[in-house]
């Protein structure tokens, strides 16, 4: 792994375990047993070098994603497992990355929230697409206007959310929002496998909320 990769995948992972504000130049330099001239070298300022580190998360996400569709048995699955490695990404991270991230970088925070900036639209659209090919998903949907209705979904389950604000358990919000969502676009036989993956998921969530 070469030298600039090495300290945006640690740093990505020492501002999610810390938070943003915790970790300065100087302190990310110092875990990663780097001098901090080696990262100013690659990044001018920290702003960049957060920019760049959620780039290249969201790329290594959308891999994964995409590798996930292709290998699960069905769209369904591939939507439960997706969203299993979503949760396990987020249970991993400091409660005060996000705050940290909207209150003391705001123009990063400004530029990530434009459409498609930290979430893969290509990624669902990819995973509708499949699942109307196996006939899991009903083939008289619009894909564009589902794929983002979905992503307006998942803005609910964003920590700063009225939802999430008013307490509501995201396994309860994800069974009640989620799970009808996708009941129906469904097939009949995709309505089956939407139960049948179900446990996928399920002790994640909990796990999650615990």
């Amino acid at each position: 792994m070469e030298v600039r990769e090495r300290i945006l995948v640690e740093s990505g992972q020492l501002f999610g375990k810390y938070g943003i504000r915790s970790m300065t130049m100087d302190s990310l330099a110092e875990e990663m047993g780097i001098s901090k001239r080696t990262i100013y070298e690659r990044f001018k300022d920290k702003d960049t070098l957060l920019l760049e580190v959620i780039k290249y998360y969201k790329h290594k996400t959308a891999e994964e994603a995409h590798r996930l569709i292709e290998q699960s048995d069905n769209a369904i699955e591939a939507l439960f497992r997706i969203m299993k490695m979503t949760i396990d990404q987020m249970m991993h991270m400091s409660p005060s990355f996000f705050n940290d991230f909207k209150k003391y970088h705001p123009k990063v925070f400004k530029e990530i929230q434009q459409p498609g900036n930290i979430r893969d639209f290509s990624v669902t659209a990819k995973l509708i697409e499949t699942g109307v090919q196996q006939e899991v998903f009903r083939n008289d949907i619009n894909i564009g206007i589902v794929n983002q209705a979905l992503h307006a979904l998942f803005d609910l389950f964003k920590q700063d959310s009225t939802l999430v604000n008013a307490g509501y358990d995201r396994k309860d919000m994800f069974d009640h929002i989620i799970i009808p969502f996708f009941r129906g676009i469904s097939t009949l036989q995709g309505q089956e496998l939407l139960e049948a993956n179900k446990s996928i998921l399920d002790n994640t969530v909990r796990q999650g909320n615990e």
